[in-house]
């Protein structure tokens, strides 16, 4: 994988090319490569099996992976 290659890089890319502001971005993750996109992301949200570092900068903390946590928070934002 390229040096300069990282979630949050892609993630800003997105944005600039959709017209969308960072801070109205929603992010998911559970390990060390989520670090950058939660510091950039407008709401992070940290999985039920997510490392302890990445909990305690999270907005949030979801249930785990085998319990579908995106889909949990994604219904409670979007139902």
């Amino acid at each position: 994988m390229p040096l300069l290659a990282s979630k949050e890089m892609a993630v800003t890319k997105l944005c600039e090319l959709y017209n969308v502001e960072l801070d109205s971005v929603i992010v998911f993750g559970d390990d060390h490569n989520d670090v950058g996109l939660f510091k950039m992301a407008g709401y992070s949200i940290a999985m039920g099996n997510a490392i302890r570092e990445l909990k305690e900068i999270a907005d949030e903390i979801t249930v785990n992976n085998d319990e579908n946590g995106v889909a949990v928070s994604l219904e409670r934002f979007c139902g």
